[in-house]
């Protein structure tokens, strides 16, 4: 499992124990996967309206395969209805931080939360379908 290999782990975890296939197969949650990782959306509300980003990749997925999958990955949940997309980035991994072509905005600065400091980022649906990701598919 992708969430399991030890460039993956410590960044999901943050050092704190997770069982990662709960998770996976909670009926909130869409995962969507390819060769070397993959998104899991969790539903925060009761309508389908706003979820939750996490994503994971191994290193052999980082750059082309993550953007390009990425695309497909909102493409697939806003046309499934959503309309908000929330993630955080961590503190000091950069790779943390979403894409800004595809819309994504700060709701705020770093904050003490589960043991580091992370970034909460916004994208709207209006956000994507202006943004030059999605203008590029």
């Amino acid at each position: 499992m992708i969430a399991d290999d030890p460039d993956v782990r410590p960044h999901i975890t943050l050092g704190h124990d997770l069982d990662i296939r709960a998770v996976v197969e909670h009926p909130r949650v869409t995962a969507l996967r390819s060769q070397n990782g993959g998104f899991l959306f969790v539903q925060l509300d009761g309508i389908g309206r706003v979820f939750e980003l996490h994503t994971l990749y191994k290193p052999e997925g980082w750059g082309r395969e993550v953007l390009l999958s990425a695309k497909q990955a909102f493409a697939a949940i806003f046309a499934a209805g959503a309309q908000v997309v929330v993630t955080y980035e961590v503190e000091g991994w950069k790779r943390s931080q979403p894409p800004l072509s595809f819309g994504f905005k700060p709701a705020g600065d770093f904050a003490p939360a589960l043991g580091t400091a992370l970034r909460t980022w916004t994208l709207t649906r209006s956000a994507w379908d202006l943004s030059p990701a999605r203008g590029r598919m």
